[in-house]
Order: C-alpha cells, then structure tokens, then sequence
C-alpha cells in the first residue's frame, strides 16, 4: 500500500510540475516570472502541500520570491481547473541554489 501511495504523490509531482511551466510561460504577465525554472515539485504524502524549488538568475532572485509568494494563489487555483484532485495542495516557492552553485564550480575547475 505504501507503494501506491508514493507512485500517487510521485504523479502529482510531475503533473504540477508540468503545470506550473505551462502556466509561467502562458499565463503570467510579468516577464520576471517568464524567467523562473521549476527545477522540482515535492508533495507531501497527503498531498495538502506542496514544495516548489525554482531557480532564476542570481540578481533576480529578490525581486522573483515576492512575486512568486503573491502569485501562489493564482497558480493554485489554475492548478485546481487542471489537475483532477479532491483538493488542490497549498504551494509553497523555495529557491534552489544547487545550479547556480554547479555553475560556480564549473567556472573555477576551468580556471584551474
């Protein structure tokens, strides 16, 4: 049982994850959020929330988190339309630093 319920959330995850690009690409009307890349989509097991990790260029972080924060509402209800759930999980934005971190090391291992 334990099984199916992980494949539920892990299914969830992909169709929120997939959602919420479609929805930042064709939906928002600030281009600072046309920026935004949802990296991964964690649920919880049930399912009444919702960890979003994102990234954005460095600079544009602390203007894109506020906008994210507001703008949560608006992708859940769009998530609501979309998604087939009893009950829509409750978004929360959380900026992922591991690319901009890969990149950094990157550049340093090429100085080297």
């Amino acid at each position: 049982m334990a099984e199916q319920a992980s494949y539920r959330v892990e299914r969830v995850n992909e169709l929120i994850h997939r959602e919420l690009v479609m929805l930042l690409r064709n939906e928002t009307k600030d281009p600072r959020l046309q920026m935004v890349s949802i990296t991964d989509v964690l649920s919880s097991r049930d399912l009444s929330s919702a960890k979003v990790f994102y990234t954005v260029p460095e600079d544009q972080q602390n203007t894109v988190a506020p906008l994210l924060y507001k703008a949560s509402g608006f992708f859940r209800s769009r998530l609501s339309k979309t998604l087939d759930l009893r009950h829509t999980p409750a978004l929360k934005f959380i900026y992922d630093s591991a690319p901009n971190t890969g990149a950094r090391i990157d550049k340093l291992l090429a100085k080297l």
